[in-house]
């Protein structure tokens, strides 16, 4: 491949996919508890390259393809990164809604494969048979497990992570908390799992702010305005592809007319 359109060609990708984590993030400005993401760009090396999986595979023997690529400036691979700042806190009256005061902690929850997993998301209900769940209907863990609430009984959570039904103590939040959130690994929407070599995380007395909803740490304004950047981006590396292959064109039929 020419390295001009080798080049564009990798910037139009990285653009590319920057419009979906952007739009993705937008989507769920008012998600409670999501954490936004951001890509992160580096030069991409010559092991990362199709030239170099065929080397390595005996498809190809070119002596000459690790010499091309490095004449080759520009190309980059990218990768999404999860920004776990804190986002504003929000009053909502809902005696069921939780915010964590500490950016380090999350509630403890079970996937569907029974392990556990861990959000922000402190926006909770009560499903069918009386637990205490997430928005998307994964067990809310307490100190004891699973948080059962008996019927008709009225609910709220103290700022220790009680949960009571009336004068009755149902059991107390559990809380995660990691030094590094960073290492985490993202499952789905507001939902996090231990990476590889993340460490076990420590559980801690859970400290909320009853009534009260932790919203998504997504800036609409700065958001939109990166998206059209972005997606102007995406169309300029577009045209300077089209526009190098255009010249080449040209210039194999002048070869071909000389």
């Amino acid at each position: 491949m020419d390295r001009g359109t080798y080049a564009a060609a990798s910037a139009g990708v990285a653009n590319l996919l920057k419009m979906q984590v952007v739009s993705n993030n937008l989507a769920n400005v008012n998600t409670p508890g999501f954490k936004r993401e951001f890509l992160v760009g580096e030069a991409q090396s010559f092991n990362q390259t199709l030239a170099a999986q065929e080397l390595q595979s005996g498809v190809t023997t070119d002596p000459y393809a690790q010499g091309d690529h490095d004449r080759v400036m520009g190309a980059v691979t990218v990768r999404s990164v999860t920004d776990f700042t804190p986002g504003p806190i929000k009053t909502t009256g809902n005696s069921l809604d939780v915010a964590l005061q500490n950016d380090k902690d999350f509630f403890v929850v079970v996937g569907a494969q029974g392990t556990a997993q861990y959000t922000r998301s402190g926006a909770f209900s009560i499903d069918s048979a009386g637990n205490l769940v997430t928005g998307d209907g994964l067990a809310v863990q307490g100190d004891g497990g699973a948080i059962n609430i008996p019927e008709g009984g009225k609910v709220r959570i103290t700022e220790s992570g009680e949960v009571f039904a009336g004068d009755q103590i149902l059991g107390r939040l559990q809380v995660a908390r990691f030094e590094d959130p960073s290492s985490l690994v993202r499952v789905e929407g507001t939902r996090f799992q231990l990476g590889s070599g993340t460490p076990a995380p420590e559980f801690v007395e859970a400290q909320v702010v009853p009534n009260s909803l932790e919203m998504a740490n997504v800036s609409v304004v700065s958001n939109i305005v990166e998206l059209m950047t972005t997606s102007r981006g995406f169309e300029s590396y577009v045209k300077v592809a089209q526009s190098i292959d255009e010249i080449n064109r040209i210039a194999i039929n002048d070869i071909v007319k000389g």
